[in-house]
């Protein structure tokens, strides 16, 4: 009776995981669901203008642009590259053209994504939020390094020109 119990509470607990494993999207759901991430976006920060394009989800990546000018000069850029790999969604800064380590998400919402990087000096956490319909906020933090320092980019939507 006892072995009977035993064997029927871990068949349940099984079940469970299979089935809240089977609900999860795959990464190439997750990455498909960030269209409200794509549009025109800019802000003033850093001295100047920062200016970031994203683009739609596409065949399993997500590609972005910005830059920042000031002085009537590009002073910063970066590209972003969002992918769908092994069943994860990753994204891969590459500040001045130079790549930079991978980080990993680690939740999402209807309009948020969290990416994480423990082991990456600053930041080890990077929040894409669309707050508003005009207004989307980055916000790079240091969390697993026990770290205060903070940056938010205040982002307001803009016409294509």
């Amino acid at each position: 009776m006892m072995r009977t119990l035993a064997l029927s509470l871990v068949f349940f607990v099984l079940s469970v995981a299979v089935a809240e494993e089977a609900k999860r999207p795959s990464g190439e759901e997750q990455l498909a669901q960030m269209t409200w991430l794509a549009g025109n976006w800019q802000g003033k920060m850093w001295g100047g203008t920062f200016s970031a394009y994203y683009a739609k989800p596409s065949d399993g990546k997500l590609l972005s642009y910005s830059q920042l000018r000031a002085d009537g000069t590009v002073r910063f850029y970066e590209f972003e590259v969002f992918s769908a790999e092994g069943g994860k969604v990753t994204v891969i800064p590459h500040p001045g053209g130079k790549r930079a380590k991978k980080f990993t998400l680690t939740e999402m919402g209807k309009a948020k994504a969290v990416f994480e990087n423990p082991r990456n000096d600053f930041p080890t956490r990077i929040v894409y939020e669309r707050v508003a319909p005009d207004r989307l906020v980055i916000t790079l933090t240091d969390p697993h390094n026990e770290s205060d320092k903070k940056e938010v980019f205040d982002l307001k939507a803009i016409a294509k020109k």
